[in-house]
């Protein structure tokens, strides 16, 4: 078993086996997952402790997940780390319902959904260049991901994203990173590409809904 999960409590397995029973019945009635049960522990939780480790949010901080969709990874990241303050982005009405309702029934207290698209919630006050890092597990192409994304972050925050290829996922965003105020991305390791918010993302960012996958900055 990876490391990080080997070093959560028993109390906090018991929350991600709430997490697991949740998702499993949820799942019946709409599509949350393709995930089978026997690989939850690596795919849903394991994956999602590596990319809180590549963010490495401060002590304390605040984090959103965007595209939250099942609450991976930002369910698994709020019972691991209970110092944060953790917004679920989730622009699905049902999926946001599903995440309010397990993350009431698990005690995450610090945690918000939010039932909102990237581009209308960026616009925010209250969100807008708030949070210290945004996670993402494949919500959109890594272009779109950069502009629909990088507008929640602080400057000296970052973005962190699981995909498939961190490498290509990397060359893909260069412009899209650098437009909305990012550093040219990092892979880190196969499968997660981060990038550090170095100044304010313009105005212009994001895009009226839709045209950031439409038309990637690239």
């Amino acid at each position: 078993m990876d490391r990080a999960v080997e070093r959560l409590t028993p109390s906090q397995h018991i929350l991600l086996e709430t997490l697991f029973h949740e998702l499993e019945r949820w799942n019946r009635r709409m599509n949350l997952t393709t995930v089978p049960a026997a690989d939850v522990w690596q795919r849903h939780v394991a994956e999602s402790l590596d990319l809180e480790a590549a963010a490495a949010p401060p002590a304390g901080g605040s984090l959103i997940d965007v595209g939250s969709g099942a609450g991976i990874p930002g369910l698994v990241v709020a019972v691991a780390r209970e110092d944060l303050s953790v917004v679920l982005l989730e622009a699905d009405v049902r999926k946001a319902a599903f995440l309010t309702h397990t993350a009431a029934l698990m005690g995450l207290a610090s945690t918000e959904v939010v039932n909102a698209r990237a581009e209308s919630a960026a616009r925010r006050a209250e969100l807008r260049e708030t949070f210290d890092v945004a996670l993402s597990r494949a919500a959109a192409p890594p272009a779109a991901l950069c502009e629909l994304a990088l507008p929640f972050v602080r400057v000296g925050g970052r973005l962190a994203a699981l995909v498939g290829d961190a490498a290509v996922a990397a060359r893909d965003a260069v412009r899209a990173a650098a437009e909305c105020g990012g550093s040219p991305p990092a892979a880190i390791g196969a499968g997660i590409f981060v990038v550090e918010k170095v100044r304010e993302t313009p105005a212009l960012f994001p895009r009226r809904e839709g045209v950031p996958s439409r038309r990637p900055l690239r």
